[in-house]
């Protein structure tokens, strides 16, 4: 910018704005402002895991031994399972959980802020997750599936495929269109 011959800088809040003019920005934004108090409820979470790991880990550890320690004596009767726990693999595995989750954080941001946790999602996930369950049975059924193009052609007449394929092509068509605007 320039004002009576000068450069001018652009200011941070110039900056700011300009960003917030990008459509793409701004639905992102509002997406996180939609979804703030769980993101909010889960950065307190991991940060509060992560600050008391040692602590959690001891304190299991802590409550194992009191279990082991009132079977031994008669206290609590069938506990005796316990005594196989593994306490420092018990830590260990809490330990490695705990950085697989930091390492997993800018993953689960961006899945917390797109569509997959709007409940009408979540429901075609459901209804996806019961069809490849029915498919993958009806396959091991009958492993030789239809017999060349003809077999396939054929199966196109089944009015259920028929409204598969097409909620597929659905798909495909949405999905190409959401490709064609990154």
């Amino acid at each position: 910018m320039t004002a009576n011959g000068q450069v001018m800088a652009i200011s941070p809040a110039d900056a700011l704005r300009d960003r917030l003019d990008d459509p793409q920005i701004a639905s992102s934004l509002n997406s996180l402002l939609d979804h703030a108090d769980l993101l909010a409820v889960l950065v307190t979470g991991v940060d509060g895991l992560l600050r008391r790991g040692d602590e959690i880990g001891e304190s299991v550890t802590a409550a194992v031994d009191e279990i082991r320690e009132s079977s031994r004596t008669g206290l609590v009767p069938g506990i005796e399972s316990l005594k196989e726990v593994d306490l420092r693999a018990l830590a260990g595995s809490l330990a490695n959980l705990s950085g697989a989750l930091i390492g997993a954080t800018p993953a689960l941001n961006t899945l917390l802020t797109s569509r997959l946790t709007d409940p009408e999602t979540a429901e075609v996930l459901a209804f996806l997750g019961q069809a490849l369950a029915e498919g993958r049975a009806a396959a091991d059924a009958d492993p030789g599936g239809p017999k060349g193009m003809f077999g396939i052609w054929r199966a196109t007449k089944d009015k259920d495929i028929a409204r598969g394929l097409g909620f597929m092509i659905q798909v495909a068509r949405a999905f190409g269109r959401r490709l064609a605007q990154e």
